[in-house]
Formats: structure tokens, sequence, C-alpha cells
């Protein structure tokens, strides 16, 4: 299993080849539920990266929601279920003690393909970043686009994500390759509901073809990964999983 501190290898072009395939494992969302995950991977040594939409924060969906309809923005519902919270501050705490990470995952969950205009990247992008940073404590450098797809992600999103000198994490299958694939990490869909052998096909690479296209179009917008001078092609691998029905034993 590889370790966010192995990412940040990757991002700064300092990943060297291993001798096996390592897999990050990432959440989105900040859902309460992510907390057993979190305790469950912690009890398993695994560290992960739990990519947060902050405003959700010690709030239940319905509060979520009416925080940003008194700003003037239409909030999207990461999960729509009934009675639906977000993390508590408290719980937040905990899952940094673990040993994990806190990422920031857009402040009102919107679609950056449907965002161009300065302002509205800010809320989005600057107020989560901002708000993660006070809520842990520390500076935030990691940040999951919202449903991660290269539709998902305006010219303009872009520029400001690269400016913003954030570690970005899209969310479309592919194995990260320095050199060749994007600077804003592949990721893996995981969901209880998908056949394992299909996930497992999926990281290795299964997929990889089909999805080549998304792959060069996240490419000509925002570079690729750099690499280490000298060092061989090495692949690394991230996982991302919902809340509901995690853990779950293969």
């Amino acid at each position: 299993m590889a370790t966010p501190e192995d990412a940040d290898l990757l991002f700064e072009g300092r990943w060297r080849e291993q001798e096996s395939d390592r897999i990050l494992v990432t959440f989105d969302d900040g859902l309460s539920s992510n907390y057993e995950a979190a305790r469950w991977l912690a009890s398993a040594g695994i560290k992960a990266i739990f990519f947060i939409v902050p405003s959700l924060v010690d709030r239940t969906i319905d509060e979520y929601l009416r925080f940003h309809a008194d700003a003037g923005v239409k909030a999207h519902p990461p999960l729509a279920a009934p009675g639906a919270r977000g993390l508590s501050s408290g719980q937040l705490r905990e899952i940094v003690s673990m040993g994990h990470r806190i990422g920031g995952h857009n402040y009102a969950h919107r679609d950056l393909g449907r965002l161009h205009d300065a302002a509205s990247l800010r809320y989005e992008i600057g107020s989560a970043v901002e708000a993660v940073r006070e809520l842990t404590g520390a500076p935030c450098r990691d940040f999951a686009i919202g449903f991660g797809q290269p539709e998902n992600l305006s010219e303009q999103a872009a520029a400001y994500l690269l400016a913003s000198g954030q570690r970005v994490y899209a969310c479309h299958r592919g194995l990260n390759v320095p050199g060749k694939t994007p600077r804003f990490l592949l990721r893996h869909a995981f969901s209880p509901e998908h056949p394992m052998a299909f996930t497992r096909l999926c990281l290795e690479g299964g997929g990889d073809r089909r999805l080549a296209g998304r792959v060069r179009e996240m490419v000509r917008r925002v570079g690729v990964l750099p690499a280490a001078e000298g060092a061989p092609a090495a692949v690394f691998q991230a996982l991302t999983a919902p809340a509901s029905g995690w853990p779950r034993r293969a």
C-alpha cells in the first residue's frame, strides 16, 4: 500500500520505480461514515487521504444546503440519503491523529466544468482550501476535483488549480506513470457494488486503453506528471472509495 507521502514524491517528480505497484486509498466528500473507514484502515496500518467538503463538517445535508443558499449558491449534496451528515470537527481531528491526511474537495460540491469566473472559482476552490486549513490547523496542499472527470474541469478551473500549487486528484481510471500521464492524479473509483473481478482488472490496467482519450485530454489541459531524472517508468495507482459499504473484505 502507498502512503500520502509516496504520492507527494510522485507529484514532485521524485518517485522511483518500486518492486511492485503501489495503491493509495482515498475517500471523497467527508460524510460521517468516513470516520469508521478511517478507524478500520488505521487498525490495518494503512494511511489514506480523506478529501472533504469542509462546509459539510458539523452539518446535516439540509443544513449544508441552507448554508450555501444563504450565500446565494446552489450547492450539490454529496449524498441525498435521509439523515446523512458530514463528519464532526472532533472526528476530523481524530482522523488526523490516526495518521491520515485531510484534503479539500470543493466547497459547495459544484461541477467545476460549469464554473468559469474568478469569483465562483475562489468560492469553490479557494474557500475549500482555506476551510480545511482552519479545521485541521495545517496547510491544505491536496485537492480532489468534484466528480473528477475531464468534463468536470473548465479551462479556467484547471488554470486556477495549477496556479494554486495544490496536489490535484481527478477521478477517472488509469495507472499513473511519471512523464506520461496527467499531472492531476488519476484514481480508480471503487464501489462495493462493483464485482471484485472488475476492480482487479482495472487495477491491472485493463481500462486504460478504453479511457486513453480522457487521459490525453487531461494531459493537454494540465501537462504530465514530472519524472525523476534518469528514473525508469514507475506505476502508481490511487483508489477512491465511497463511505457506504466500506470496509469490505475481498
